[in-house]
């Protein structure tokens, strides 16, 4: 749908990079995805493990409602990533 048309439909009536929220115990925030660093065998005793995120954002058609979405960040999500799923 980045194209500028929906494939369900073929509308280009797209409302582009809408953020997406979802609702927690203190309101509203953007929803993310998150990946965590593995742990090393070996490590001291202050080791903290890194997490990279990326924000989620729609793309949505304004005529059938089809929706994708997509996340930010993804060089960084993608080495973090390979680190955890070697």
């Amino acid at each position: 749908m980045k194209n500028g048309t929906c494939p369900k439909c073929g509308s280009r009536e797209i409302m582009a990079g809408v953020e997406v929220r979802d609702i927690g115990g203190a309101g509203p925030y953007t929803l993310r995805v998150a990946i965590r660093e593995p742990e090393p065998p070996k490590h001291g005793l202050l080791w903290t493990p890194e997490d990279v995120t990326g924000e989620v954002h729609a793309w949505i058609c304004g005529m059938c409602g089809y929706t994708e979405l997509y996340t930010d960040n993804l060089e960084e999500l993608y080495k973090m990533y390979r680190k955890s799923h070697p």
